[in-house]
């Protein structure tokens, strides 16, 4: 195993406020195609996203680590070695890497929960704007990490989470193990690797030189 670097977990603060919540995105995850969208569509979708934002309550945090990539799909990780020939490609001229974890909170989850049982259209408008504010908060978290690395003369990696290709979603245990994100940001991993609050988002981003 490599040898841990000294960086800390660190959170991040966000804003419900400062997350865009793009209504073009939102109706995107619930199925509609651009060219089908209406001013009607777009007020709509900005009205529930006004009734839904104070339900938000965004967290981030992220650590950096050591990272090897030793061929053969081999990568030694700070929680151990893995076997991922999609992550070697992607962590490809990275010697470390970011463990993000960002949420919007277990408020909204029960504000879907009880919307669900009323009406399952305006559920499934929930769950699209849920997944549109907590790709923002990965968005707002991303900046940053750029602007830190972008100080060494290096960039980011397109992020990649567990359960993408072939690293599996039992890295989530290993990620939890040495983020520890339930102490910064309230994410816990249930049994079935399934994470809670359910709007939420683990990833590792590759630094590269």
């Amino acid at each position: 195993m490599q040898e841990e670097l000294t960086y800390p977990t660190t959170p991040l603060l966000v804003k419900a406020d400062d997350l865009p919540i793009d209504p073009y995105e939102v109706l995107r995850y619930i199925g509609y195609r651009k060219d089908q969208v209406t001013e009607e569509d777009i007020k709509q979708v900005n009205e529930r996203i006004k009734k839904a934002r104070p339900f938000i309550a965004p967290k981030a945090c992220y650590r950096r680590f050591n990272v090897l990539v030793k061929g053969d799909g081999y990568i030694e990780l700070p929680y151990g070695e893995v076997l991922s020939k999609d992550l070697t490609r992607n962590l490809t001229g990275c010697d470390s890497i970011f463990m993000i974890a960002c949420t919007i909170g277990p408020l909204y989850d029960r504000n879907m929960v009880k919307n669900r049982r009323i009406s399952m259209a305006e559920a499934s408008y929930l769950q699209a704007i849920g997944a549109a504010a907590v790709e923002d908060v990965v968005d707002i978290l991303n900046k940053e990490l750029e602007r830190q690395v972008k100080e060494e003369g290096k960039t980011l990696k397109p992020r990649y989470s567990p359960g993408f290709g072939d690293y599996t979603l039992e890295n989530q245990k290993g990620l939890f193990q040495v983020l520890a994100p339930e102490k910064f940001t309230g994410i816990t991993l249930m049994n079935t690797l399934i994470m809670a609050p359910e709007k939420s988002v683990t990833a590792i981003i590759g630094i590269k030189n």
